[in-house]
């Protein structure tokens, strides 16, 4: 349907009886269709659009190192682990460390 949100906004209204489940769905797109240009994206590049790279990246980059057994995390605590654990999955470790290091002789002068 990709181009088509309108469209299948107008069949889904046109149904003879609208469960609740159809209102929610005719809710949704009305209140989403001004994000859902699907073809503009993809001319853009703007790679990923659905949640499933999302999700499949938070259950392995965030929930795999936050919700081991006994943990606990201030806010600040996993925010910069989640910081650096992003940073290794993007192959950006190196950088960090050449930044830290850089960082760590200029204080210490």
């Amino acid at each position: 349907m990709e181009g088509k949100v309108q469209q299948v906004l107008d069949e889904v209204t046109r149904l003879p009886k609208k469960t609740q489940e159809a209102q929610k769905l005719i809710d949704y797109y009305e209140s989403n269709k001004t994000r859902m240009n699907y073809p503009l994206y993809k001319t853009i590049g703007a790679g990923l659009i659905g949640s499933g790279a999302i999700e499949s990246a938070h259950r392995t980059v965030v929930q795999k190192r936050l919700k081991q057994s006994g943990q606990r995390w201030s806010r600040n605590g996993a925010q910069n682990m989640l910081y650096l654990r992003v940073t290794k999955k993007n192959q950006q470790w190196s950088k960090i460390v050449e930044l830290t290091k850089r960082e760590f002789v200029k204080n210490a002068a």
